[in-house]
């Protein structure tokens, strides 16, 4: 490890999107890197690191420095070597499987991880090792600003509220090759519920947690405000003047807030490398907008 030096950081987009420009694995160990990194978190919900070099020990290592790595149940897409490590892949090895899952060209639209789970683990890297040339571009939206160009009424309408959040309508959203035998039963998912608003612990902003791929009711409004309001946070969540569009290289590590944040990817070629690490953690809910 080296000694501390200060950080450079540079805006991606206003305050919500972040460029940091620190080699992580000189930097594991250092308390010091830790509290600066999560100050800048705490007000840039979108870390982006360049050319970096990590082995997955070390991922896992810079991952559990903010919340504990979660290891999936789906035993398919995790690494071989790291089980806190899952794999998005476009290859195959030698007998025709696929390295990993998620190999499909088309992704789901607007979203944040985990709406559907009734203790989400919002915290998220994605490690690009292999990058295909055309297409897979990732965006992020802010839901900090989502909610701010929300109008009054409707503000007032939704908050304090829970919404009622449903993997079915996800699954027929995407609907995955991958996992088509296991549709049915996982349309079976029971609906749970999560505020439709998140306040950060720290800094007090507000932030929109209303995923459009999941979301179904908000409780306590009519069927019929419920038709007119949904929509209206729908478009505020993904309005293009909130949008960070990352174009990816290989050796970019990508960390974001799923409390605060939704994201999408670009359609991408399937006849092109790709091989992308993710790690999933828990983030606390006194540092972060924790949908509890």
């Amino acid at each position: 490890m080296q000694p501390s030096v200060p950080m450079t950081t540079k805006p991606l987009h206003s305050d919500f999107a972040t460029e940091v420009d620190v080699r992580i694995s000189e930097r594991l160990g250092d308390p010091a890197f830790i509290r600066q990194l999560k100050g800048v978190w705490q007000n840039s919900p979108v870390m982006i690191f360049r050319r970096q070099v990590l082995l997955e020990e070390e991922l896992v290592a810079f991952s559990n420095e903010f919340g504990a790595c979660e290891i999936v149940s789906r035993k398919d897409i995790l690494s071989p070597y790291r089980p806190e490590v899952i794999y998005f892949s476009t290859l195959r090895y030698a007998d025709g499987r696929t390295v990993g899952g998620f190999a499909g060209g088309e992704d789901v639209d607007w979203h944040s991880d985990q709406t559907f789970r009734p203790d989400p683990s919002t915290g998220a890297i994605l490690y690009a090792v292999e990058v295909p040339r055309d297409g897979g571009d990732i965006y992020w939206a802010d839901q900090y600003g989502a909610y701010d160009r929300l109008s009054a009424d409707v503000k007032a309408l939704i908050e304090g509220r829970t919404g009622r959040y449903r993997y079915a309508k996800r699954l027929a959203l995407l609907n995955p090759a991958e996992l088509k035998d296991q549709v049915a039963e996982l349309a079976k998912t029971p609906d749970v519920f999560h505020p439709v608003v998140l306040q950060h612990p720290r800094t007090g902003r507000k932030a929109l947690y209303a995923d459009p791929t999941t979301l179904v009711a908000i409780e306590g409004l009519s069927e019929a405000e419920n038709e007119r309001v949904l929509p209206l946070l729908f478009e505020a969540g993904g309005d293009p003047s909130l949008v960070y569009r990352h174009k990816i290289m290989p050796g970019d590590l990508m960390m974001w807030d799923n409390g605060c944040t939704m994201h999408r990817r670009d359609t991408m070629r399937l006849d092109q490398p790709r091989l992308m690490k993710r790690t999933t953690f828990r983030l606390r809910g006194e540092e972060h907008c924790v949908p509890h």
